[in-house]
């Protein structure tokens, strides 16, 4: 067995890392709960061919967050093991055939003060010819044509049109219309899209403390990152379900090993325009356009256009044109505000970040996934894509002059409150009530800008959860916002219990369900080998608030090809 180890290149950083968001003045005394087990995830495939790859995650997920390690006791010869990315590549050679054999074992340090191991067997079978791999199977024409674009034949024109350094580009230029006019005009106007790949590949770097990505550094795997178009589009999403519309486009390192995606998040709306106060009719623009835009290139009579369903090749091309007409959209004659805009970068990716090493750089614990956000903000007279303080999370709901739910900071947040925690109102986002994640820096509570697993525990835990259960239906209101990204990703429960009304109407009270159980989502929600379920109700979900908002925006003939697959019988 080979493990790749990158102690001297990743120690210093992952030990900083490890130390965000440890500051817990005044935090309450652990509640004890009873243990639940990790979860560990075999192999997609069980069978591969000689010179065939085959990469899998050894991560495990507890939903406790207690310290989580795993290692890898045996493994063939021809196995490539990483421990800090926590992922193998399997490339059999003839020797191996037959039966290859892993064994792995769980350490865990529990918040209780006990520890455990837990063994873990998995065989997969060699074989001289190579193996077809799973790939998640057809759903309905909304999810494939409209919700969840991913099938590979749908997604060839829009690669062509929109490669990552024309999207890092385009979205620069449309970004500085964020910026006041004194400042664009310091813009000195030369921006490289070159330039701009390797400033992303640094941010990313920095996320993941894992110098392998990043170019100035003599660690930087040329091999894997060095060629922009080795990212490709692998999911196409119109989030036509939130309170502002939206276009996702999601891109995927090829070459990696392990998963790594960059979503891209666009509308026809700048979200800020300095000169002036935020318009109100700001938000019915945007729905309005760019729910439009969708049905123009998507929709037919209403819902899905049947000829996209077998015609993928005309699909990717009203695919491309619907991602064209957003970032080329300019209307900024009738208002400043009315332009293609990139609102940010989320990353995701089992890159290190989740995982926590040895004073001496090896592993520790962890799964190597870690979420963060990037913006090219403006520096002197040129942009900069750079990681940003994440946006902020519901801690506490009430009821909003509309009848719905809205977040307010909970009390240890708000320097008014008697529990209120000294230093950390400064997370508290008054305006939207949303609290950020507690990272310090130079002894001072500042905004998280990485969030992981094993980060802000107590926060997690206790904190953000006291006054909202992190299943409770009220968060699905808050969208993305609802709850931090790791959170999110490694859900065991669905979305909320449509029949309990009090979910979305705050006159009925505190809702008396919560969010049904589900089986645990496994971080990834874009489909590759499998659906995750969490995935399939997420999808249901959006369709029936896709029908809400063509209803409306655009009247009720525009969405009547939309159903609510979760609306009680």
């Amino acid at each position: 067995m080979r493990a790749l180890r990158t102690a001297g290149l990743l120690g210093l950083c992952a030990l900083a890392l490890t130390g965000v968001g440890s500051a817990t003045e005044d935090a309450p005394v652990q509640t004890m709960i009873p243990d639940t087990p990790p979860e560990i995830f075999p192999p997609v495939a069980t069978a591969v061919g000689v010179g065939q790859t085959l990469n899998f995650s050894i991560a495990a997920i507890d939903q406790d967050l207690d310290e989580t390690a795993v290692h890898v006791v045996k493994a063939p010869a021809s196995a490539i093991v990483n421990e800090y990315t926590q992922i193998i590549s399997f490339t059999p050679t003839a020797k191996d055939i037959g039966t290859a054999t892993f064994e792995l074992r769980i350490d865990q340090n529990l918040r209780s003060g006990a520890s455990k191991s837990t063994p873990v067997t998995w065989k997969l079978e060699v074989t001289k010819q190579k193996q077809v791999f799973p790939v998640a199977p057809e759903q309905s024409p909304m999810i494939e044509t409209v919700l969840m674009i991913r099938q590979p034949e749908r997604l060839v024109q829009v690669n062509k049109d929109w490669p990552l350094e024309r999207m890092l580009l385009v979205g620069a230029e449309g970004f500085k219309w964020q910026f006041s006019e004194e400042n664009r005009a310091k813009l000195d106007g030369k921006l490289d899209s070159k330039v701009l790949y390797n400033q992303f590949l640094g941010a990313l770097a920095q996320t993941h403390a894992n110098d392998k990505l990043n170019p100035k550094s003599h660690y930087f795997d040329r091999a894997t990152y060095g060629d922009s178009k080795d990212w490709q589009i692998v999911a196409f999403r119109p989030r036509i379900d939130r309170a502002w519309v939206e276009l996702r486009v999601v891109y995927r390192n090829m070459k990696a090993p392990e998963p790594v995606f960059a979503m891209f998040r666009l509308r026809p709306t700048v979200e800020y325009v300095p000169a002036s106060p935020r318009p109100p009719e700001e938000r019915a623009h945007n729905n309005k356009t760019f729910l439009g835009m969708v049905a123009k290139h998507l929709l037919v009579d209403g819902g899905p256009n049947p000829k996209f369903v077998k015609d993928r090749a005309a699909h990717g091309k009203a695919v491309s044109q619907l991602m064209t007409d957003v970032l080329t959209y300019d209307q900024s004659s009738e208002a400043p505000y009315k332009r293609g805009f990139m609102i940010g970068i989320a990353l995701e990716a089992q890159l290190g970040g989740g995982s926590t090493l040895n004073a001496d750089g090896s592993y520790k614990s962890g799964d190597a996934w870690a979420w963060s956000a990037m913006k090219p903000f403006q520096s002197g007279s040129t942009q900069v894509y750079q990681n940003v303080v994440i946006p902020g999370f519901w801690t506490k709901a009430q009821p909003t002059p509309d009848g719905g739910w809205g977040p307010v900071c909970g009390p240890r947040w708000n320097e008014k409150d008697p529990k209120h925690a000294r230093g950390f109102q400064v997370l508290c986002r008054k305006t939207m009530g949303f609290v950020d994640l507690p990272a310090v820096s130079g002894g001072k509570v500042v905004g998280g800008r990485i969030d992981a697993n094993h980060l802000y525990i107590e926060h997690k835990t206790n904190d953000s959860v006291r006054d909202l259960p992190l299943d409770d239906g009220r968060r699905d209101v808050g969208e993305e916002n609802g709850m931090t990204c790791s959170q999110c990703h490694i859900r065991t429960f669905g979305m909320h219990d449509y029949a309990d009304k009090a979910n979305t109407d705050s006159s009925l009270g505190i809702p008396t369900t919560r969010n049904k159980k589900i089986k645990t989502l496994n971080f990834v929600i874009i489909p590759t080998t499998h659906w995750e379920e969490f995935t399939l109700e997420f999808l249901k979900h959006q369709e029936c608030r896709a029908k809400q908002l063509y209803t409306q925006f655009l009247g009720a003939d525009a969405a009547k090809g939309f159903g609510c697959p979760l609306a009680p019988n």
